[in-house]
């Protein structure tokens, strides 16, 4: 068994001594701006396929970029589409200084191809990756390269929002919230610093890129994952800042997206979390970012239903197969790390092999979910809120956390608020942008689980919300009536 998971690592070009990954890739057609930067400071990756009605937007936030186009390579590479996003790009060749794009002549079968042949092609003192649906804050390549020449790391994170359907909502809170650190080195991460890595955000020092051998392994799905690990075990310390750059797109495809999710995703994902498990030695950093993503698995293969790998108890068991083949050799329990109970004791049910019995528990907690969620039904012990026990034998499970609104007397807020995790405070946000508008709010401590909060002069209960933060990230939104 081993043997073959070592043979699939050959076969999908994980492995950084060898280079074949370079002479696999298509052949392609270049076309370009009159005019391109001899030295460009950032190269800006763009993998494309299929995405014309999102193109305007990602361009025109790389155009009017602050950092100015003279210090840009801005490279569109597309895999061979047929919906038109050529017919889209090329006029910004005829309008714009610094742009290329690369019109793949075979197409590759996932992102990994455009952005490895970004990586040949690009010239820039930084790279960055842009999925072709997403946008950046205008002055996003003038931060993130200012961060690093700064710093002199090699790896910069930034502030993400996704956007749905005009609904904002923050994917990188560890370094949103911490605020900008320099030479941060990785072992100091947070586990919740893990829950989103991926080309989104993040600058890479080139050097870095080329001197390793970093590439996207040849996969449909999780290409990405080997890469910004490598890359952040390489860099040793990283840049992170809190300024809002990037834009995520999880518009209306949200749920062709989670339906799309089939057995395959689940093999490259393991795949890829295999060869990180058996590349990197047991430390602090491989430890939190294989259980955030052994989690994020978890998540998707045994508790989700609207996927494209219909739940049974047959994939329940097929997960555990897959996991004792890819996983089998983890050294520590990665469940401390997981942010729910339920996720918790699922991972206990793997553990003993207990497949019946984790076909059970999922659905009797879906029932409980419901019942709290519908019927507010819920049992509480000291300091926590618990899902509806239903069964003495089922394992109890507790809610993250619960808070609701006492009362509000001339600009003061009585709060309950209850968890096992620990409160770190109070804020406020406005509901069109929450996270350049938040203002920590005054709080004392009346009891074990009252609060009492000052409102601001200027609160509108229509426009703002009342956030309660916990030690792990997590919040609960409150209305202050």
């Amino acid at each position: 068994m081993f043997e073959a998971v070592q043979q699939e690592f050959e076969t999908f070009q994980y492995n950084l001594e060898n280079k074949t990954w370079q002479t696999t890739l298509p052949s392609f057609h270049l076309a370009y701006s009159a005019v391109r930067a001899i030295q460009p400071k950032v190269s800006v990756i763009i993998a494309n396929f299929n995405n014309a009605p999102y193109l305007k937007k990602m361009m025109d936030s790389l155009v009017n970029q602050t950092i100015g186009l003279e210090h840009l390579q801005i490279m569109f590479i597309d895999d061979k589409s047929t919906d038109g996003s050529l017919d889209v790009i090329m006029p910004y060749i005829e309008n714009y200084d610094s742009i290329e794009v690369y019109a793949l002549d075979q197409n590759t079968g996932g992102a990994h191809g455009p952005r490895n042949v970004g990586i040949l092609n690009a010239k820039g003192k930084y790279l960055v990756y842009l999925d072709a649906d997403d946008w950046y804050d205008l002055d996003a390549l003038r931060y993130l390269s200012q961060l690093l020449d700064e710093s002199g790391d090699d790896f910069a994170v930034s502030g993400l929002v996704q956007s749905r359907n005009g609904e904002i909502s923050l994917k990188s809170k560890p370094y949103f919230y911490d605020g900008e650190f320099k030479n941060r080195s990785i072992q100091d991460l947070p586990a919740e610093f893990y829950g989103w890595l991926g080309p989104q955000a993040i600058m890479l020092r080139r050097a870095l890129v080329i001197d390793n051998n970093l590439h996207f392994v040849n996969q449909r799905v999780a290409d990405d994952v080997t890469f910004f690990y490598e890359a952040m075990r390489f860099s040793k310390t990283i840049t992170q800042g809190s300024q809002l750059t990037t834009y995520l797109n999880r518009d209306a495809d949200n749920v062709g997206l989670s339906k799309a999710i089939n057995r395959n995703f689940m093999i490259s994902w393991l795949r890829a979390l295999s060869y990180i498990n058996q590349t990197f030695p047991d430390d602090a950093s491989k430890e939190r970012f294989l259980s955030r993503r052994i989690e994020w698995l978890i998540h998707d293969f045994c508790l989700k239903r609207n996927i494209g790998y219909k739940y049974s108890k047959a994939r329940l068991q097929d997960f555990k197969s897959q996991m004792d083949l890819y996983m089998g050799s983890i050294t520590f329990d990665p469940s401390p790390y997981f942010r729910n109970d339920f996720r918790k004791t699922t991972w206990q049910y793997l553990t003993k092999n207990d497949i019946s019995g984790l076909h059970r528990f999922i659905f009797l907690f879906s029932v409980r979910w419901v019942l709290n969620r519908k019927l507010k039904m819920k049992t509480r012990k000291q300091n926590t809120y618990y899902y509806p026990q239903l069964l003495k034998r089922l394992t109890r499970t507790r809610l993250d956390a619960y808070a609701h609104v006492e009362s509000c007397t001339d600009g003061k807020l009585e709060i309950s608020a209850f968890s096992y995790k620990k409160m770190v405070g109070f804020e406020v946000r406005s509901i069109n942008q929450p996270y350049t508008t938040r203002k920590q709010l005054v709080c004392q401590h009346l009891s074990d689980n009252k609060y009492q909060v000052t409102l601001p002069d200027d609160y509108d209960e229509v426009q703002n919300r009342i956030i309660v933060n916990f030690d792990d990230y997590s919040e609960i939104c409150l209305r202050s009536r």
